[in-house]
């Protein structure tokens, strides 16, 4: 018996054979079913019952006598093909004249065979049959793979290219070219380079540079301005991956995408930044300049008389350079944050910690983990935490930071005093504060920081009584695996 199971794959063969003589139609089987495991043989000696079989069952294969006696093979195959066209048939038969060979082959059977004595047929026999299943599936499969990827490009809102490594030549694009582009693929296959006509006369050199690069084996992703509607342009950004042959550039791969929304946040949320800066800026040269006279004249009345109400004033100007100073870092805490890194949680909790004033109080962490953030600002927040909790729970509070459960965030809790029954809510108010030395900006500061970084922050009790605030929305990664890097 052949071994078909080292080169064919193990899926299941089922085989209809149909010959008018039913001792024959029993052998074929039994011979066929024992070369190979693969094989379910069904027989029949009524040639006319082939194209219902074929119909109504799972049918790979069918095999075949040409002479009957009411129909010949070639009628059967006649039939079976108004069935199904591409279904394997194989003529298995004992006439073998030239013009029923050629018959058999304008008629388009799959194969023919003429039967021998001799046992080696079947192994023939069970070879055609495994190869012509075989072929038809891997066809099958492949028009299913080309099917799926072309509903692939076509339903997706990039368009997707593949050129000639010297972009002369183009050799592949979806048909979303046409409306992001407002050109027909005719014209670009015509001048594969004609859809720089659409692109902004400014970023022109930018895009025939990448193209050049991206022919010379370089990976490239540049960003651009094309013509859109009503003479207004669109952000695009394209990306471009040499593919290689034998070392060399033979074509070049990649996708387009419209980035016009995103393009225009990045704009307003630039103007914004730039917005708040001046606001900073006038907050401290507007009011620190006048700040900066009255100190002075303080310190001149200070030489000229001993009174307490001089003491009051220095308090007052002191409580404003602190109200200015957080005022201007409230302004700058608001810009959104455009770029993070992966850091490890842990060294911003401690540098924190030592850049204030620990008084008698303590801090546990258990935070081993890397996040992305803005190393800088997330160190304002855990700074304004520390000193919250100070000022809210004594010198020798103890102040607890961790992980969330399931890496959901982190937390910072301590055990001084609670926070005041329904004033969860109003603690990241601006301005507002339970203490008369407070500004009421720390937790204000806080929370512009936390929304920056698209975090969200909540106040609850803590577990021994005092305040606990859960930061939430972090992507938390353990220590062990540490986050690729850009």
């Amino acid at each position: 018996m052949t071994d078909f199971s080292s080169n064919t794959p193990k899926e299941s063969i089922h085989v209809l054979h149909v010959d008018d003589e039913p001792d024959l139609a029993r052998m074929v089987t039994e011979n066929l079913e024992a070369e190979t495991d693969r094989f379910t043989v069904e027989w029949t000696t009524d040639p006319a019952e082939v194209a219902d079989i074929v119909a109504d069952r799972t049918v790979d294969c069918v095999i075949s006598d040409y002479m009957m006696p009411d129909m010949t093979g070639l009628d059967v195959l006649s039939e079976v093909r108004s069935v199904d066209p591409d279904l394997p048939f194989i003529l298995f038969t004992d006439t073998g004249s030239e013009s029923v060979a050629s018959e058999a082959i304008s008629a388009g059977v799959s194969d023919y065979i003429i039967k021998r004595r001799v046992k080696e047929q079947y192994t023939l026999l069970a070879n055609k049959v495994a190869n012509h299943v075989d072929q038809r599936r891997a066809e099958i499969a492949a028009e299913r793979t080309k099917q799926q990827l072309h509903e692939l490009a076509e339903n997706t809102h990039d368009v997707l290219f593949i050129f000639s490594a010297d972009w002369t030549k183009l050799e592949y694009i979806n048909s979303r070219y046409e409306e992001m582009f407002d050109q027909s693929v005719a014209t670009l296959r015509e001048d594969p380079t004609s859809f720089l006509g659409a692109v902004h006369p400014d970023d022109v050199a930018d895009v025939k540079g990448a193209m050049q690069r991206s022919g010379e084996g370089h990976t490239q992703e540049v960003t651009y301005r094309i013509q859109g509607d009503d003479d207004e342009w669109k952000w695009v950004e394209s990306h471009a991956e040499p593919i290689f042959e034998d070392g060399a550039v033979v074509r070049v791969a990649g996708f387009t995408h419209n980035m016009t929304e995103r393009k225009q946040r990045e704009l307003e949320l630039r103007a914004k930044n730039e917005r708040l800066e001046r606001f900073a800026s006038i907050v401290s040269h507007d009011l620190r300049n006048p700040l900066s006279v009255a100190d002075g004249y303080l310190e001149m009345a200070r030489n000229e008389a001993d009174s307490d109400h001089l003491e009051t004033v220095a308090s007052a100007l002191d409580r404003m350079e602190t109200l200015i100073s957080e005022i201007l870092v409230l302004a700058r805490e608001g810009q959104e944050v455009t770029e993070t890194e992966s850091v490890v949680l842990d060294t911003i909790v401690q540098s924190s910690w030592s850049n204030i004033d620990q008084q008698a109080a303590r801090l546990q962490a258990d935070t081993n983990v890397y996040i992305e953030a803005d190393k800088i600002r997330l160190g304002q927040v855990f700074e304004n935490l520390f000193r919250n909790a100070i000022e809210h729970g004594g010198d020798d509070v103890t102040i607890t930071v961790g992980v969330l459960d399931d890496d959901a965030g982190f937390y910072v809790e301590n055990d001084g005093d609670p926070i005041p029954d329904g004033k969860k809510n109003q603690i990241f108010e601006t301005g507002f504060t339970t203490n008369k030395q407070g500004t009421g900006f720390g937790l204000a500061i806080i929370k512009r920081i936390v929304t920056a970084h698209g975090w969200d922050i909540r106040a609850t009790d803590g577990a021994d009584g005092g305040a606990r605030f859960e930061i939430t929305g972090v992507e938390v990664t353990p220590q062990e695996q540490p986050p690729e890097q850009n």
